[in-house]
């Protein structure tokens, strides 16, 4: 296998792209597809991407409207291409995977399809059907999750499906820590319900008494309300606002923090797709504290602290323990020596290299 088109909007920022350079310097032509034009939610900006080629890796604009990339620019990249591989990574029901899976396998090209889904989204028939009609076209799925993973195998018993993260993480070879005054808590996320910062405020009223303060990174329709419990709470003056920020600069938050927390809730339609976070935190030898919620206890094991989902109370008490030294830098080397082990750039590259070789080598 010497070509690959890999086909996503999260390559939008080149932040995101570690894992595929790590391909591209293992011998391998890596060409990226990213939509010429994305609104970032997480920003609330839009963002332009121009091609570029850079260590092996290709970056390629295409076209793009809502949730489907511009049919000629799409076939005329496959053909010009000729990969040996596609993987698309958009859900199995967006537009989008359907468009490139139907694209790839007129001209005969293997394909995979990443997913984050967590949860049985109970679709009507229909859609049941065109999703089963979707997979059954694919050489093999990966998925961010073990829960993910099982889904697909519901649908499509025969496919081969790999667990593993979309992203890897760059790991500073000495991470840097700057001295606090008290536990420096972290929490970065999209401010939508969902994500239980609501729970984490809980928690740390109940922790008043204790020294800490918290920085909050993200923004969205949540915020407001956030702002208004953290008054009600008594808390406003511990708590850093900071916004949205790009995935680069997310690097400097790292050495300002002791624990990161990630207090998403466990919902019937939707679990924690995506702990990328953790990981990041991880690799900079952050501590790390998560919900029981989708993907998040798969990423700590036995490198953090995970509580039950929606549970404020069991979160305090978390992180009253990750307040002494001597419980929380073991486990903040534990989670630097986990990612280095799983989810470095160069770890995810090599697991993902491994099951594409396996599916191209196996007829279908």
């Amino acid at each position: 296998m010497r070509r690959v088109l890999v086909i996503s909007h999260t390559y939008v920022q080149p932040a995101h792209r570690g894992k595929l350079r790590a391909l591209a310097a293992q011998g391998l032509e890596v060409t990226v597809g990213v939509p010429q034009r994305w609104r970032e939610p997480a920003l609330g900006e839009q963002i332009e991407s121009t091609w570029e080629r850079q260590s092996g890796l290709e970056v390629f604009p295409i076209p793009a409207k809502a949730d489907r990339y511009g049919g000629r620019a799409l076939k005329a990249l496959l053909r010009d291409k000729r990969p040996d591989l596609v993987q698309i990574e958009e859900e199995p029901t967006s537009a989008a995977a359907l468009q490139v899976v139907n694209a790839a396998r007129r001209l005969d090209i293997p394909i995979v399809l990443f997913t984050h889904q967590t949860v049985d989204l109970r679709l009507p028939l229909l859609q049941r059907w065109a999703l089963r009609r979707t997979l059954r076209r694919l050489k093999g799925v990966v998925a961010s999750t073990a829960m993910g993973a099982a889904l697909v195998r519901r649908i499509v018993t025969t496919l081969p499906v790999a667990v593993l993260p979309q992203l890897g993480a760059g790991v500073p070879h000495d991470p840097l820590h700057a001295p606090h005054e008290g536990l420096a808590i972290g929490c970065v996320g999209r401010l939508v319900a969902r994500k239980g910062f609501d729970n984490l405020l809980q928690a740390l009223a109940l922790n008043r008494g204790a020294a800490w303060h918290l920085t909050i990174v993200g923004d969205g329709p949540e915020r407001e309300r956030l702002e208004r419990l953290a008054s009600e709470l008594r808390l406003a003056a511990r708590i850093r606002w900071m916004g949205g920020l790009p995935a680069e600069q997310l690097t400097r938050l790292w050495s300002d923090l002791d624990v990161l927390v990630l207090p998403s809730r466990a919902l019937p339609d939707w679990q924690e797709p995506n702990g990328h976070v953790l990981v990041e935190a991880m690799a900079h030898e952050v501590a790390v504290l998560g919900s029981g919620s989708g993907v998040i206890p798969e990423i700590i094991g036995d490198a953090g602290v995970v509580v039950p989902a929606g549970d404020p109370q069991g979160m305090a008490a978390a992180l009253l323990r990750l307040a002494d030294d001597a419980v929380r830098r073991p486990l903040a080397h534990a989670g630097r020596a986990r990612a280095m082990r799983l989810y470095s750039n160069d770890a995810v590259a090599a697991r993902t290299l491994e099951f594409w070789k396996e599916l191209v080598e196996t007829p279908r």
